[in-house]
């Protein structure tokens, strides 16, 4: 058996060019070879043709990002350039949220007739943009200790990140906007959480984040996005882009640094400090 690595045919293939690894030898090679097009053709296609992957309004996940770039074209309505792979770890992050909805919504139906506990996937509307609202699904909200938590499926080495590190700005200010968004429907939280789940690994290994929620966290947020609004109506999205031409980027992956912007200088926006009270939970069988 020798097993190597292949691409996708242009000539039979609506994504050509994706990678896999096969034997494709004498004996099965062309059948198989017939496999591999039609079944990476059929994963590729749900991802890029999926919801998430088309979507280029901005919500809730997006407001706390770091990079002024990415938030100017999202706000300008520009859709991402084109990736030169499959986003499959999103993917899986995605596959894993949908599982979690059913197992919680199935422990509600096993209850009974107790109260309900778990909120998953509601949406609410986190505050407004230049006059829109915008709106997102909170992944889970515990109604008995009032928590909003938020599903972050990651890799080992970002698991170990957040262990020692805490969450980045955007997913604590994500978490922070789900609280606002939750208050002004009027059901206060008294926490905002972030379970880390492992890509990777075994459940032993996740991490439950949580601090007390904080409605200023999310306003600073809002604030922030709606100035760069404000510069978007005011000089048009060219001259906006290169006034923050120098502002940092965080994200190693960005799609607009790493398509022809430059990356250099300091970042405009100060970090967040969490406030005291933040805690740390390791889940353990």
């Amino acid at each position: 058996m020798t097993v190597q690595q292949h691409t996708t045919s242009p000539a039979t293939a609506r994504h050509p060019g994706a990678g896999y690894w096969a034997d494709l030898s004498p004996t099965i090679g062309d059948r198989l070879e017939a496999v591999a097009e039609g079944y990476m053709d059929v994963v590729i296609e749900a991802i890029t043709q999926h919801p998430r992957s088309l979507q280029t309004a901005i919500g809730p996940s997006e407001l706390g990002v770091t990079c002024t770039i990415t938030l100017l074209h999202k706000l300008n309505g520009d859709p991402e350039p084109e990736r030169n792979d499959v986003p499959w770890r999103p993917t899986v992050g995605t596959a894993v949220h949908a599982w979690l909805e059913d197992a919680f919504e199935a422990e509600g139906r096993r209850r009974g007739g107790d109260p309900l506990r778990w909120i998953t996937e509601r949406r609410v509307t986190v505050g407004q943009i230049a006059g829109q609202d915008v709106t997102g699904s909170c992944d889970l909200f515990d109604l008995q200790e009032q928590v909003v938590i938020d599903h972050k499926v990651v890799s080992p080495n970002s698991l170990r990140k957040y262990r020692t590190q805490g969450p980045s700005q955007q997913y604590r200010c994500q978490a922070h906007l789900y609280g606002k968004g939750f208050e002004d429907a009027g059901i206060r939280p008294n926490l905002v959480a972030i379970c880390f789940l492992p890509a990777a690994g075994d459940l032993t290994d996740a991490y439950l984040w949580a601090e007390p929620y904080d409605r200023s966290v999310a306003e600073a947020v809002l604030a922030r996005v709606n100035r760069l609004a404000m510069e978007l109506q005011v000089h048009g999205i060219e001259k906006a882009l290169a006034l923050h031409a120098t502002d940092e980027c965080e994200d190693s992956f960005c799609a607009w640094h790493n398509n022809g912007y430059r990356n250099r200088g300091a970042a405009q926006t100060p970090a967040v400090s969490p406030p005291a009270g933040s805690v740390w939970a390791r889940f353990a069988s």
